[in-house]
């Protein structure tokens, strides 16, 4: 039997970056956001003797053990001493490289799949230890949940969106990896203004507009934009346009617009994907 279950994208809509630790992540105080914009992750169960294995539709995905999804299952075998042998299939919808954490997020299902389907009865926060092991994102990846994500990512706490929003993703044809874009983060001599973590939850969870586009900061978005000027230029023409809720996600070099017009997000998607850019729309889980 297969099992089948999905991986959502997120988007941050705030990203404040602190000291870095001793083991390399840095501290950081995030509001994430889950889409419906998804991978597809098929568990097929295998019989004894055989290992398990990553396999995928996108041929960019490492499919060793440095993949994601191997290290979450890696991460649970070690745990609970598991038996179980699984052929893992990644149907990829979510950009690579792009700041939406779609590795978290196959990660983050491998755990609560294999949880599931061998009756492990895992708590959630065993799930959330054993996902601050593998990535930063990967314990929110968990719970599909508006959050405030600190520590590493894995200190949870989950607010409710008032409204739902549409959203645009703007996606230039370099990727960032997350690893570079901390690096040159610690580099800069004049570090970003802060985003009010608190005021934006609750401007987020009354639907305040004007407060939303004030506390919108990612510390990550100068030294991203030093890697792939692109971003820039799409946060200028979105500006330009009238989408003030714009800016870019995680590491990036995913740049996003929300909004509750889909048809205005849709005719803007148009003016992007005639240059050349990947355009998704979506809308928060």
């Amino acid at each position: 039997m297969v099992f089948t279950v999905k991986a959502y994208a997120k988007i941050n809509l705030a990203l404040n970056v602190y000291d870095k630790k001793a083991d390399g992540y840095h501290n950081v105080d995030m509001v994430s956001i889950p889409l419906v914009l998804h991978d597809i992750l098929e568990l097929e169960p295998l019989p004894k003797g055989y290992d398990t294995f990553i396999t995928s539709d996108d041929e960019d995905i490492p499919t060793d053990e440095s993949n994601l999804s191997y290290k979450a299952y890696l991460a649970i075998k070690n745990k609970v001493e598991l038996k179980h042998r699984f052929l893992i299939n990644i149907h990829k919808r979510i950009p690579m490289s792009a700041g939406l954490g779609g590795g978290s997020a196959d990660a983050a299902a491998v755990l609560n799949a294999i949880n599931k389907i061998a009756k492990l009865k895992l708590s959630d926060q065993e799930l959330i230890s054993l996902a601050n092991n593998i990535g930063g994102d990967v314990a929110f990846c968990l719970f599909n949940k508006p959050a405030r994500c600190q520590g590493i990512g894995g200190d949870l706490t989950f607010f409710r969106l008032k409204k739902k929003y549409f959203v645009l993703l703007i996606k230039p044809s370099k990727g960032i990896q997350t690893k570079q874009a901390y690096q040159d983060f610690d580099d800069l001599a004049v570090l970003p203004p802060k985003s009010n973590i608190e005021r934006l939850i609750k401007a987020l969870e009354e639907d305040n507009e004007q407060i939303i586009q004030e506390e919108m900061k990612n510390d990550l978005q100068t030294v991203s934009i030093n890697i792939v000027p692109e971003i820039k230029d799409i946060l200028d023409q979105l500006k330009k346009d009238g989408f003030p809720l714009s800016m870019m996600s995680g590491s990036g070099s995913t740049v996003f617009c929300i909004s509750k017009n889909q048809a205005l997000l849709h005719k803007e998607s148009m003016v992007f994907a005639k240059k050349g850019y990947k355009t998704i729309i979506t809308q928060t889980l």
